[in-house]
């Protein structure tokens, strides 16, 4: 299966949660046997966050969970089943986005590298922004 699919289907259940205000950058989902010797994945994902913090997400009848079986039924053919990390894909920049950040002078158009790429409460006209290389926020 294309590691796409799975990051489509990662993001969904993401989007479903309790927002926490940090980027995600990589879901993991470990493989594990059951008493059968089936082997499928987890029910329960590790959600990374781009500042290293990590939480424990369930994937129980979600779409993540269905693809994943999928992926270990293709794996379990080409003779092993192993840990699946799914990069979370930054979000789009909008464009003509004006903001002010730590990086630059003033206020300027946004680009990822000078924002951290989540959604920021805004200040007025000028939202403030953080530098991905930083822990601000």
């Amino acid at each position: 299966m294309e590691i796409r699919k799975l990051t489509v289907a990662a993001v969904e259940v993401l989007q479903r949660r309790e927002p926490s205000g940090k980027t995600v950058t990589s879901v993991t989902v470990k493989p594990t046997r059951d008493d059968t010797g089936r082997i499928s994945y987890e029910e329960t994902a590790l959600v990374t966050h781009h500042d290293g913090e990590t939480q424990i997400l369930s994937i129980r009848d979600t779409p993540l969970a269905t693809a994943l079986e999928l992926h270990a039924d293709d794996e379990a053919e080409l003779g092993s089943v192993q840990t699946v990390v799914i990069p979370i894909p930054l979000p789009d920049v909008p464009p003509n986005n004006r903001v002010r950040c730590e990086e630059h002078d003033g206020m300027h158009i946004e680009t990822v590298a000078c924002r951290w790429p989540h959604n920021v409460t805004a200040d007025g006209d000028e939202p403030q922004v953080g530098h991905p290389y930083r822990v601000t926020d």
